[in-house]
């Protein structure tokens, strides 16, 4: 949006814009806040005072436009001046990420009906061997390794016999092929409903999908014990090119969310507050730092999500 505001609109906020920029200035001599009106306009100049009388101004402006014109925005407005001059109508610019109009198609009920769930194959032989081998290794001690039999299988875990050991290890490999067969179906699912949704995601919706992957890199990186500097200098890569490469997938991940909040609001898909409390009272206890508002939003935004992607499966039962 762009347009000129008469000048008597920005006057009244001069000496609230003056008054700001003395506290806030630190000359020699001078105590911090108290420096004299006079002396930081001398320093600032007179433009100096009037840009910041204009950004006084859009603050109370800002909002008054949005609601003028029905818009819900997101993020902060980007406020350039484009002309300024004292008694001269002042020139504005204004660009601010509004949230898109989404258009969810009704086929979306049916996608599940588009993308089987295929069986899992059963844990081999060769597959239970490794896992009891790895089991072997875990328990060597002092060079010697223990012999596969019923007293090894008893010193794992509550096993009545190796035999009896096999089988929950088969048991566990099946049930995690069928978990990853389900997680592959919802992956075609999802890519489907990407496609059938038509949207242009926001700017701000990308950047904020962009610094969750960042930071989840930084955890990953610190947790090896190594400073994000240095990895990224073993790997000859900046944070700025890392975080391009992944422009693509968090371009995915927003507009994904914004498809999932908008079919929830549809479909009036709530979370249980009884269980919020007390994923919010667990999450706490791990991260004592951590804002508890912004916490229960990530709550609860995964939990809804998860009943919506359920109902993508064509899974409406609620549990």
């Amino acid at each position: 949006m762009s347009g000129e505001v008469p000048f008597e609109a920005i006057a009244p906020y001069r000496e609230q814009a003056l008054t700001h920029i003395a506290e806030h200035m630190e000359l020699p001599g001078f105590r911090p806040g108290k420096v004299p009106a006079a002396t930081a306009l001398q320093k600032v100049g007179e433009v100096g005072v009037l840009e910041e009388a204009v950004e006084l101004f859009v603050k109370d402006f800002y909002p008054e436009l949005i609601e003028s014109h029905k818009l819900e925005v997101v993020g902060r407005p980007e406020i350039r001046i484009t002309k300024l001059a004292a008694n001269n109508p002042v020139g504005l610019t204004i660009r601010t990420s509004v949230y898109p109009q989404i258009q969810i198609n009704d086929g979306w009920k049916n996608l599940h009906t588009q993308v089987a769930l295929e069986p899992a194959v059963p844990a081999t032989d060769e597959e239970i061997d490794k896992t009891l081998a790895e089991l072997q290794q875990s328990r060597v001690k002092d060079g010697v390794v223990p012999e596969l039999n019923d007293d090894f299988a008893k010193s794992i875990g509550a096993f009545t016999s190796l035999e009896n050991l096999k089988e929950q290890i088969k048991k566990g490999i099946g049930e995690e092929k069928e978990r990853a067969e389900k997680d592959k179906r919802r992956g075609k699912l999802i890519e489907k409903l990407l496609e059938t949704t038509p949207l242009s995601v926001p700017k701000i919706f990308i950047e904020s999908e962009q610094e969750k992957i960042m930071a989840q890199m930084r955890e990953d990186v610190s947790r090896f014990g190594m400073q994000f500097d240095e990895y990224l200098k073993k790997i000859n890569k900046t944070e700025e090119g890392i975080r391009n490469e992944f422009r693509e997938q968090a371009t995915k991940r927003a507009k994904l969310q914004l498809i999932l909040n908008k079919i929830a609001e549809e479909e009036k898909v709530t979370t249980d507050e009884k269980a919020v409390a007390e994923e919010l009272k667990h999450a706490l206890e791990h991260f004592p730092d951590a804002r508890p508002d912004l916490v229960q939003i990530h709550i609860e935004t995964v939990m809804r999500n998860e009943k919506v992607l359920k109902m993508l499966e064509g899974n409406t039962k609620e549990e």
